[in-house]
């Protein structure tokens, strides 16, 4: 199930992009030839004003983005794509400031423990982003239904609705409401590939269905072709390659989903180059960073890892900003690696430091204390979990340490590897 509840969220995410492979084109009379010069004149601008915005979305520099994005949206206002730019800007925004843009959050199961049919949320932000989504879906039919042919308009009916089911996902934790969206975002999707085979940005959430839905588990698996849906992994790898080959606006969008998928289908080192690829084209996104260090704890390269994250602490701008993050990255990284005493400090330290993001200081206690019960070091590791109890419940986080205080946490897979 959590296969399926993956492909919800990073079936836009990180959709940084949500661009077309054609552009934009300005409606003009014919035979006009003033207004056709500067009808070109608006689509270039649009175009450049895309490439800057998403440019600075890469690069973690949300202000500029939104302003590049309302410009866009006041250069053409009956076209879809700024209002879906500011959507997912504000989304990632978000996401990055409660520390959610981190791929360990969702390789675990506490992030898909809920009792409430959803989580708390910010209802004015919510409805800003909710009204961005309805009026980009708006525009797009409305042009749609003046031209039914308009792929650039379909294009962006479904990525609207595929931003709206990962925002629901990763902000609201309401996983059976973005069902709905995500399914009728590929639907729409293949629409477009059958109006335009060479509409090749289209194929990258079609590449993320086929591979998601082909990875279910065999009972899961079974169930789709049941109701007709059918996956194949192999075939979702190429659609994921060739966009990041032919891709107008969202090859970096794929270079990033394949960098999940490669270390799920045990190819490092091809997620290390596209890493380390994205690192260089956007020096100040330090979540590539952060994803390399990780990494290279997962290939058994300890020392470079440590390196990576030592050298991201070292650099101000990047730890006054998230000292929080590095650490506790560091310390599942050494927990996973069995370096259980080391993780002990890099947990404290993201307790300690005083800008750290009140969730993660909520599962660093958490962390800590099942680090704490590993060690040996019970009456630790209780208290941690009694501070748990005292802050406000992020994902299950009460629960499980309610059931540690009542039993010890034990590390399985460390048991296993023993």
């Amino acid at each position: 199930m959590r296969s399926l509840l993956l492909f919800i969220l990073i079936l836009t995410l990180p959709a940084l992009s949500l661009a077309q492979s054609t552009p934009v084109q300005a409606a003009v009379e014919p035979n006009a030839g003033a207004a056709t010069a500067s009808a070109a004149s608006t689509a270039a601008e649009f175009d450049r004003l895309r490439f800057s915005g998403n440019d600075a979305v890469y690069n973690m520099d949300y202000k500029f983005a939104a302003n590049t994005f309302q410009q866009m949206v006041k250069l053409i206002p009956d076209h879809p794509a700024g209002y879906i730019y500011l959507a997912n800007n504000m989304w990632l925004e978000w996401l990055n400031a409660n520390r959610r843009l981190s791929t360990s959050l969702y390789s675990g199961g506490s992030f898909y423990n809920q009792d409430a049919e959803e989580d708390k949320f910010d209802p004015k932000r919510d409805k800003e982003f909710q009204d961005l989504i309805k009026k980009a879906i708006e525009v797009a039919k409305a042009r749609l239904a003046a031209n039914p042919k308009d792929v650039e308009a379909l294009y962006y009916q479904g990525a609207a609705q595929g931003l709206r089911a990962a925002y629901t996902v990763t902000v609201k934790r309401s996983f059976r409401k973005a069902i709905g969206d995500a399914n009728g975002s590929v639907k729409i999707q293949k629409q477009v590939v059958k109006l335009d085979p060479n509409y090749t940005d289209a194929y990258l959430s079609i590449g993320v269905y086929e591979y998601t839905v082909d990875n279910l588990s065999f009972f899961w698996r079974t169930l789709a072709r049941v109701v007709g849906i059918r996956g194949s992994k192999k075939k979702g790898i190429e659609y994921l390659e060739s966009v990041t080959q032919k891709g107008k606006f969202t090859a970096d969008d794929a270079r990033v989903v394949l960098i999940g998928v490669y270390s799920r289908e045990k190819q490092p080192e091809k997620s290390l180059e596209l890493i380390s690829y994205l690192s260089k084209k956007y020096p100040r996104n330090y979540l590539f960073g952060i994803e390399r260090a990780t990494m290279l704890y997962q290939r058994n390269r300890g020392a470079e890892g440590a390196q990576v994250f030592s050298e991201l602490l070292k650099d101000e701008r990047t730890a006054s900003l998230v000292t929080d993050l590095i650490n506790y990255q560091w310390a599942e990284s050494l927990m996973k690696t069995g370096e259980t005493a080391a993780a002990v400090d890099h947990y404290k330290e993201v307790i300690k430091w005083a800008k750290s993001e009140k969730s993660l200081v909520s599962q660093a206690h958490l962390r800590l204390g099942q680090a704490l019960d590993t060690l040996g070091k019970r009456d630790e590791a209780v208290a941690q979990y009694q501070t748990v109890l005292k802050r406000e419940n992020i994902f299950d986080s009460h629960k499980q340490a309610k059931a540690y205080i009542e039993k010890p946490f034990v590390d399985e897979a460390a048991k296993r590897k023993s």
